[in-house]
């Protein structure tokens, strides 16, 4: 697999390094999983739909999927958090 260089502003990296460390995986880990959930989302993406039908189908398929793609990115750093 061909490796890639990113570069991140401070904050990002910090919060992105929380995330993987919350997740108990690597950072570059955490980062594919976002970058393939994106792609993902991309490859059902139609630009040639007008704006109302793209709401439309967004509504009735519950988003455009990124969510249902990243979400579970948080389950595990998320039930070990704390709650208010």
């Amino acid at each position: 697999m061909p490796e890639m260089i990113v570069s991140l502003e401070p904050g990002l990296h910090a919060r992105l390094t929380q995330w993987a460390q919350e997740q108990g995986r690597p950072l570059p880990a955490l980062a594919q999983d976002i970058l393939a959930a994106a792609e993902r989302v991309r490859e059902n993406y139609d630009p040639t739909m007008s704006r109302s039908t793209r709401d439309i189908r967004g509504s009735r398929d519950g988003g455009c999927g990124l969510c249902d793609e990243i979400e579970p990115l948080f389950a595990r750093g998320k039930t070990t958090a704390s709650t208010y």
